[in-house]
């Protein structure tokens, strides 16, 4: 599968949380992040940059503006990542692809955003199923969450499915001999599954 290219960019301190004044500090540690992260070669390591990324780019669910536009560089980074950096790397892919845009911007510009993010995350969807079935526990769970996000956008945005509903059906019933797996992916999308 072929992976988003890293874009380059350019950020300015009112892309990012800057209530301190120290929006370029803080550029440059996130810039260096998305690009460190996904070849952290310890769980240590790894969680420092995830802060760097998570606290700047997206706070509490609040997403700046910096958010959709490293975003794609997360994605790219998904492929190659290493054991170690991975499970934040999903993390950081996450907390940005479910992001609530600034409530200063139309509600048309907010949906817009979040379609933008939904439809950039399933541009990784084999990566994320493979993670699903092969990955961590922890890789598993956050690959779940962002499956879901794809399959239930059509439910919150105006806009077509990107996950036909039996493939996505297929998938739960390839996930029978996990069922720790197949419930946590069906209970983010309002199934039950029975057993």
């Amino acid at each position: 599968m072929t992976m988003p290219e890293r874009p380059e960019l350019s950020l300015t301190p009112d892309d990012v949380w800057n209530g301190d004044g120290k929006g370029d500090q803080r550029i440059a540690e996130l810039l260096t992040a998305i690009h460190v992260l996904p070849a952290s070669h310890t769980a240590a390591e790894a969680q420092e940059l995830y802060g760097k990324i998570d606290n700047v780019a997206v706070i509490q669910g609040s997403l700046y503006p910096a958010g959709p536009r490293v975003l794609p560089v997360l994605l790219a980074g998904l492929g190659s990542a290493t054991p170690a950096g991975r499970p934040l790397l999903l993390d950081a892919i996450h907390e940005i692809a479910s992001g609530s845009p600034s409530h200063r911007l139309s509600i048309h510009e907010r949906e817009h955003i979040q379609m933008n993010l939904i439809q950039s995350v399933d541009a990784v969807r084999a990566v994320l199923i493979e993670m699903l079935f092969h990955g961590s526990d922890h890789e598993a769970h956050t690959a779940a969450d962002l499956l879901a996000l794809i399959f239930t956008a059509p439910q919150l945005f105006v806009m077509p499915a990107l996950i036909d509903p039996q493939e996505f059906q297929d998938l739960l019933t390839a996930l029978t001999s996990q069922p720790a797996r197949q419930r946590h992916l069906a209970r983010n999308v309002g199934l039950i599954v029975p057993g």
